[in-house]
């Protein structure tokens, strides 16, 4: 899961990052604070998987989604079923 996140976070990697950051840094910063706020830390090393291959929950495929989304700067971003409860 956290090299799916890592190509997110560089491939939108702004080219002036603040205090002259490194591209490495941005990344390794992006991908520890979106797998710490979505709470994927303990998941990092874990495949996302597929039918055949077991991965993380689907609760937490979803999460990985949309710290997937938010890792690449998306633009636009939708999302269905929202429950509030």
């Amino acid at each position: 899961m956290e090299q799916t996140l890592r190509f997110a976070a560089k491939s939108r990697a702004p080219q002036q990052r603040v205090d002259n950051q490194s591209r490495d840094d941005f990344v390794t910063d992006t991908v520890d604070i979106l797998t710490t706020i979505f709470g994927l830390n303990h998941a990092k090393k874990t495949l996302v998987g597929d039918a055949a291959i077991r991965g993380v929950s689907g609760g937490e495929k979803k999460r990985v989604s949309i710290t997937e989304a938010l890792a690449a700067r998306s633009l636009i971003g939708a999302w269905d079923k929202y429950v509030a409860r």
